[in-house]
């Protein structure tokens, strides 16, 4: 991954100039250099403010982190299936977190025993689920793309970089 400042520079430039733009490509820096900028600006911000300013910094890139993970996936010919189910998956778990304690209440409240065990199932599925889907998702997002052109177009990690020769020619990279 190329780390000099122009391309992080550009990388965070671009993820916020596309920030509604799910066609094409982009390359690993082109997603990996915004997320860790986007963490510890986050991370700056719940400190200052006790995660107010976090939450709603989160909510402002909510957008432009799934359209660049699409563009991402794209790289690798994936389509944005994975995105999407990626982001329900956490809802998902979150829904079944909320069962599991609703169920965990009624049991103690009216003393029966088989409601706790379904509850603690579904809880203990939607997590195993969301966990699989969240590593899967990691996995692809760290493989290389395609370096020639795929069914998303050219960019992101079949950008044509040219170098030049001791002669003065330029040849493709």
């Amino acid at each position: 991954m190329d780390t000099s400042q122009n391309q992080v520079i550009e990388s965070y430039k671009d993820f916020w100039l596309r920030f509604l733009d799910v066609n094409g490509r982009s390359s690993r820096p082109d997603y990996w250099h915004p997320f860790w900028i986007n963490f510890i600006i986050s991370s700056l911000l719940g400190i200052i403010s006790g995660g107010l300013l976090s939450s709603v910094f989160a909510l402002a890139i909510i957008i432009p982190t799934f359209t660049v993970m699409v563009r991402r996936l794209h790289d690798t010919n994936r389509t944005m299936i994975l995105a999407i189910i990626s982001y329900i998956s956490g809802f998902i778990s979150m829904l079944a977190t909320i069962v599991f304690i609703l169920g965990v209440i009624t049991v103690v409240s009216s003393g029966g025993g088989g409601v706790i065990g379904a509850t603690l199932m579904a809880g203990v599925f939607g997590a195993v689920v969301a966990g699989l889907v969240t590593l899967y998702t990691l996995f692809v997002l760290i493989l290389p793309g395609n370096k020639k052109e795929n069914r998303y177009g050219i960019g992101g990690s079949s950008m044509v970089e040219l170098e030049p020769t001791n002669k003065g020619e330029v040849t493709i990279k």
